[in-house]
Parts: C-alpha cells; sequence; structure tokens
C-alpha cells in the first residue's frame, strides 16, 4: 500500500465516522406504533373504517413510495387545503386518482391523520414503503380479506 492510499483510507475512514457520529440513528419502524401510540391507535381505527380504501393505501405505498410519501407531506404541509387541490397538484397519478374516487371519505380521513399526527406520520412515511409495512404487520388484522 502506498502512502498516498493508506492516507486517503484513514480520511474516508475520518470522514465516515464523523458522518456517523451526527447522523441520527435511523428510526426502527418495527417500534413506530410504540413510539406513536395515539396515531398508531387511530389509524388502526381508520383501517377498521376504511379495510377496502386501506388495502389500496397499502399497495398503493408498495408500488409508489415516493408518491405516498409526498401525499402525506403536502397534507401536512396544507392543512386548510381540500384533497382536490392535492389532485389538481399532481396530475397523472391514475392510481391514486382512482383510490379517491372510489374511496374519497377514507382519503380524506387518511389526510385528517396525517395532520393530527403529522411526526407520526412523517416518521412511517420516511420508509421507503413504510405505510404498507404497517398494513401488513400491525393492521393485517383489521383488514385482511380472504384471497388476499
Amino acid at each position: 500500500m502506498t502512502r498516498l492510499s493508506a492516507l486517503t483510507g484513514v480520511a474516508i475512514l475520518v470522514l465516515v465516522s464523523i458522518g456517523c457520529a451526527h447522523a441520527p440513528p435511523p428510526a426502527q419502524i418495527e417500534r413506530w406504533s410504540e413510539n406513536h401510540p395515539e396515531a398508531a391507535r387511530e389509524l388502526g381505527e381508520w383501517v377498521r373504517e376504511h379495510k377496502e380504501a386501506a388495502r389500496l393505501f397499502f399497495d398503493w405505498d408498495g408500488h409508489h413510495p415516493d408518491k405516498s410519501h409526498t401525499f402525506v407531506t403536502w397534507a401536512i404541509e396544507h392543512p386548510h387545503q381540500p384533497l382536490e387541490a392535492f389532485t389538481l397538484a399532481h396530475p397523472g397519478w391514475p392510481v391514486f386518482d382512482r383510490i379517491c374516487e372510489s374511496h374519497r371519505p377514507a382519503a380524506e380521513a387518511f389526510m385528517g391523520w396525517c395532520r393530527r399526527h403529522p411526526q407520526a406520520a412523517e416518521t412511517l412515511m420516511s420508509h421507503p414503503h413504510g405505510l404498507e409495512w404497517a398494513g401488513h404487520h400491525i393492521y393485517a388484522t383489521y383488514w385482511e380479506m380472504e384471497g388476499h
């Protein structure tokens, strides 16, 4: 090993360790419901009330995690805007549009949940497929039906 490559390796190691020391530890999605019990309880109520819509939202997050995160963030950042404002600002989202057309009350209720529990919603959505994970690991018994 040359002196230059040894120094480069040490510099990289120092930079990595400095970055790791200042970066917050990754949130553990497995503890989301423990860390946000009220939000978790309310999301469970939403799932029970809107089983089919919940299944569709979980599936949508599984296939479009960036879009679902965008929706949650927008709902939080625009607390007085209706669902139509989001769909107008985000054209060309056919799956989301179909969910909203057939399950509008559920979509509006989900927006309300995001707005009441912004930290919990953002924490969940900061994990790719976080909503889908919650649907299958926390709320599965609330919505899963035979054949799904």
